[in-house]
């Protein structure tokens, strides 16, 4: 024989744990809906919508008859922040080119930030190029620039 107040007690408990999974299942089917997780998108990179990796390949090229620096820092990010892997600093003489790159997810843009100076004291023009985008530096200086990507 079950009491009056036992029955209450396990009613409201199954009605707790009804509740709880009710709105549990919104906030999950909400945030899948947000970040465009499946069934919310349809595919995957390159074509696709859905969350996933893709990479980009930048160009560096600096210009300058003389001795320079070089320094890069890659970011899986469309600013300065989640630094990548892909980084360095070189230094040579003349026209350079390298090629860097970069994989992130693709709800999130790649960035590549470099900076080059000139190592000796002439008025000549210096030039850093990021995938075609220029920044060109004052004489007897140093420049920097970062281009990004976004999927």
């Amino acid at each position: 024989m079950t009491t009056k107040s036992g029955a209450i007690a396990r009613k409201s408990t199954a009605i707790l744990i009804i509740s709880v999974l009710v709105i549990g299942s919104g906030i999950y089917v909400a945030w899948l809906h947000e970040t465009g997780q499946p069934p919310f998108c349809h595919g995957y990179p390159p074509g696709g919508d859905c969350p996933g990796n893709y990479s980009y390949t930048f160009t560096i090229s600096v210009n300058y008859a003389g001795p320079w620096r070089l320094t890069y820092q890659g970011y899986a990010s469309g600013g300065e922040s989640n630094p990548t892997s892909a980084k360095g600093s070189l230094t040579g003489s003349g026209p350079y080119t390298r090629f860097v790159t970069l994989s992130g997810p693709n709800n999130n843009g790649l960035t590549l930030c470099a900076m080059a100076e000139k190592l000796d004291g002439s008025n000549s023009t210096l030039t850093l190029m990021i995938t075609g985008n220029s920044e060109t530096s004052l004489p007897y200086g140093a420049t920097s620039y970062c281009g990004g990507v976004y999927p």
